[in-house]
């Protein structure tokens, strides 16, 4: 039998259990092995246990449930807590926020669902938030970029623009904006933009969309297009949430970088 296949389908039924009560024993059967066995595996190659791992991905869900405006009591029994206490503390335990904060649009984490193959590598879990019916006037220059390979060639479009407007100096929010042509997988067109009008910039508007938020430390493009990379493939399927057009935002902040994805 091929062990990543097997660990793959522990994992699948405890996806499709998260709302039910987890057999773990049935977890063995699939690995063919004791309960004992099973465990030290499954700890042994993710670093957590599968109680742990059903743990953090009810709470994801659950966060994603609170964001759409579900109530607390309703997500509790929702994801087999005993009662609106005992969740509310495993939740402020993984998020690090409350359930009332993540309502009122505070941004929560995300433990991605594990996929098993011979160079599989732990995703980390992240920050996001969903914000609805945002709509995105700015002020743009744009420049088209290959597709593939242009992380360089926009961190010195970047560099640049910064280096050529004094508009950018103390500004609390940079724009980019990744804008895909129709009938062309090749190139795309990457905006640099403000809020107000400066130098030669165009008007650009977003039209009003719910987004996926993610939030990141790192302003350098390659860790950008590898965030965007991993929630397009890996969070937002963990969520199962669906992703519209791939025009991508991000907002640069002094300390932080919020990557907003369009939801369908």
């Amino acid at each position: 039998m091929n062990i990543y296949k097997q660990l793959n389908e522990v994992i699948e039924y405890l996806e499709n259990n998260l709302k039910a009560k987890i057999d773990y024993n049935y977890t063995a059967k699939i690995l063919g092995t004791n309960l004992y066995i099973a465990e030290q595996l499954f700890k042994l190659l993710t670093g957590i246990t599968m109680k742990e791992y059903v743990r953090y991905r009810r709470l994801s869900l659950a966060a994603k449930d609170l964001h759409n405006n579900m109530k607390v009591i309703d997500v509790t029994y929702k994801y087999n807590y005993t009662n609106p206490s005992s969740f509310t503390r495993s939740f402020i335990s993984f998020h690090n926020v409350t359930p009332k904060e993540v309502k009122e649009g505070k941004a929560s984490k995300i433990y991605p669902v594990l996929h098993f193959k011979s160079d599989y590598i732990k995703r980390d879990d992240i920050k996001y938030k969903i914000v609805d019916n945002k709509k995105f006037t700015l002020y743009t220059i744009k420049e088209l970029f290959p597709i593939n390979n242009n992380s360089n060639l926009i961190e010195k479009f970047w560099n640049k623009t910064k280096a050529e407007n004094k508009e950018f100096i103390n500004i609390k929010k940079r724009y980019g904006l990744s804008e895909l042509l129709k009938n062309n997988n090749k190139e795309f067109y990457y905006h640099i933009g403000l809020e107000e009008r400066w130098g030669k910039a165009s008007k650009f508007t977003l039209s009003s969309s719910s987004w996926f938020v993610v939030i990141v430390s790192s302003f350098k493009a390659l860790d950008i297009n590898n965030y965007i990379n991993d929630t397009e493939k890996i969070y937002l399927p963990s969520l199962k949430c669906k992703l519209g057009e791939k025009n991508y935002l991000e907002i640069y902040y002094d300390n932080y970088v919020e990557i907003w994805f369009p939801l369908i």
